[in-house]
């Protein structure tokens, strides 16, 4: 039975421990782009003839009260 999780390497400090921070950055990071990744597919629409994104549905404001 093969394993299909990529190898993990522990990162480590100058004090020889996990360096914890280097993995929040690098959870930040990939949630970042994740949810931007997200809000281009719902907000944009590349052309086919331009290859230029243009944004696929009408977004309204509310009228200020």
């Amino acid at each position: 039975m093969s394993n299909s999780n990529p190898e993990f390497e522990l990162k480590y400090n100058e004090l020889d421990m996990i360096d914890v921070d280097y993995y929040i950055e690098r959870a930040r990071a990939e949630r970042a782009t994740y949810v931007a990744n997200l809000f281009r597919k719902a907000f944009f629409k590349t052309s086919d003839k331009s290859g230029k994104a243009r944004v696929s549905y009408k977004l309204q404001q509310s009228p200020a009260h």
